[in-house]
């Protein structure tokens, strides 16, 4: 893949502005129309999808260099995915993927990636993760556990807990209790321990594409030869880049589930039974990565003929077929919860602020991004943000202080025990 291929979309965008906003019929208020994180913080075009079209575009043709300033347009971006959903309603672009090769456009060229995310990048090359901490770790969260370990035993479904939920310390009580759910609900489950691998999201989200090749095709053959027939993960990351980036690898022999589609399975079979009530206000987050990223992408290859037609035919992804209705499914279940939505919501939802390495290279940015999540959610009363992604809850939780607190932040695992 190259830019090349996307000659055809940056040539013919028709500058609509609709990958700015939300669908028209979406909005709610004019507050909250936006849908573009780095436009809302930049507020000059080139960071929005159109004005990025028109840099790749300048690249392609040599009318521009690839200098410091280009560099900061085509990585402030969390890659989200928003603008592709808002732009595939009117017209027949594919500004996600454009996004995603100008910075393997950058790393090409030698510039890219930024400073910031180098730590990380080198981390996942040393020790199979990005937080700069040890392989023989990674398993500690569930070391007072009573878990099969893959590597010796056999298990129909396998846990991938995932880079965050497994080394930060704040968040390992969700793979935990994640983990026992799926015990308590009769699962024959086991973890990989310190064998589990990073999903490489990071990898893949600043332009990296070899290195991510050569992590995902080791994941997915030893996935493959676990002879495990579902992988349930709590990490949005790891959920996004397994159904929309992995099949371009290699052949899986397994299917892929967010622990949230795989709770609220098991409330339906009657596996999963809550017995108190959670007397509680909240409102739901939706991840990009299970959401509009969670969408299984048609890995389409061939050539632009005009506007709607392709050659050979290919299915354009809306976003509207993540991981959405389950969440909401599993609040509604739990007893004394009361569940009000945000105006941003599903493939309309507003990004947390933290994915496509903004987090690492560009905090101020990725905080300003989760504050005005947090805004949101506050103006509709709830007293408590929710979701399923370590990245959106450690984000969120820093633009709630950001926002002198008055919003506590859950994931939905802790409201799941709660009520067990």
């Amino acid at each position: 893949m190259s830019l090349e291929k996307y000659r055809w979309d940056l040539v013919n965008c028709e500058r609509c502005s609709m990958c700015k906003w939300q669908h028209p019929w979406a909005v709610k208020s004019r507050a909250r129309a936006m849908v573009c994180p780095s436009l809302k913080k930049y507020n000059f075009d080139a960071y929005s999808a159109q004005g990025r079209f028109d840099l790749a575009r300048a690249l392609l043709e040599g009318e521009v260099e690839l200098n410091d300033k280009a560099l900061e347009v085509i990585y402030s971006c969390t890659l989200c995915g928003a603008c592709d959903v808002t732009c595939k309603f009117t017209r027949d672009m594919e500004p996600l993927e454009v996004l995603h090769e100008l910075r393997k456009y950058c790393v090409e060229k030698g510039k890219g990636p930024l400073p910031g995310h180098m730590p990380a990048i080198d981390s996942i090359r040393k020790n199979r993760n990005p937080w700069l901490q040890p392989a023989a770790r990674r398993g500690h969260w569930a070391r007072k556990m009573e878990v099969k370990d893959l590597n010796q035993e056999k298990a129909g479904v396998l846990y991938f807990a995932g880079c965050t939920y497994s080394y930060n310390a704040n968040l390992q009580d969700v793979a935990r209790s994640t983990l026992r759910i799926l015990q308590q609900g009769g699962i024959d489950v086991g973890i990989l321990g310190k064998s589990e691998n990073c999903c490489a999201s990071p990898v893949v989200k600043v332009g990296m594409y070899d290195l991510f090749r050569e992590h995902a095709a080791r994941n997915i053959e030893m996935f493959n030869d676990l002879g495990v027939k579902t992988i349930v993960t709590s990490c949005a990351g790891c959920y996004g880049v397994f159904q929309s980036q992995y099949p371009a690898i290699g052949k899986m022999n397994f299917e892929i589930k967010h622990s949230v589609e795989y709770f609220d399975e098991l409330i339906k079979e009657g596996k999963l039974k809550f017995t108190k009530e959670v007397p509680m206000k909240v409102t739901w987050h939706d991840p990009c990565h299970s959401g509009r990223g969670g969408e299984p992408q048609d890995l389409w290859e061939g050539k632009r003929v005009k506007w709607g037609l392709s050659d050979p035919p290919r299915e354009r992804n809306f976003g509207a077929k993540g991981v959405y209705d389950a969440p909401r499914n599993v609040l509604k279940a739990i007893p004394g919860v009361e569940l009000v939505e945000m105006e941003r919501i599903r493939e309309f939802s507003w990004c947390c602020g933290a994915g496509g390495g903004v987090k690492s290279a560009l905090p101020e940015f990725a905080v300003e991004t989760a504050r005005e999540r947090v805004q949101e959610a506050k103006e509709t009363g709830a007293e408590a943000l929710v979701t399923s992604c370590p990245w959106c809850e450690a984000n969120l939780q820093d633009g709630i202080y950001a926002d002198d607190g008055g919003l506590d932040m859950y994931s939905l695992v802790q409201l799941i025990e709660k009520a067990i």
